[in-house]
């Protein structure tokens, strides 16, 4: 994601840290549209590669409060959030409603 903003902001990103413009940024910017499918494929494949590995674990201070690959699925939004907000000792001041975004409604 970082690489397609750098992508579109042109050489402003360069000429802010006063670095020079690299070869290879020349290149991307010669074929923009091309360079920023290529990135956002290659990011979806690294994507799925990390969420087929089963791999879904959420840490509080260096604490582990779940872990997909020891109770083999993922929680809800709402046992998330309680989850994480037992471990931080926090009373929530508000319930969020999560129910309509299976509906598709917000």
């Amino acid at each position: 994601m970082g690489l397609l903003l750098v992508l579109l902001t042109g050489t402003k990103a360069f000429e802010v840290f006063g670095v020079p413009v690299p070869a290879w940024y020349t290149n991307l910017q010669d074929n923009k549209m091309m360079a920023m499918v290529t990135i956002f494929f290659m990011g979806n494949m690294v994507e799925s590669n990390l969420l087929s590995s089963g791999a879904f674990e959420v840490q509080v201070n260096g604490e582990q409060v779940w872990s997909k690959l020891e109770t083999g699925h993922i929680p809800t939004m709402e046992h998330l959030i309680t989850l994480i907000e037992e471990r931080l000792n926090v009373n929530p001041q508000f319930s969020p409603d999560f129910s309509n975004l299976a509906d598709g409604n917000l």
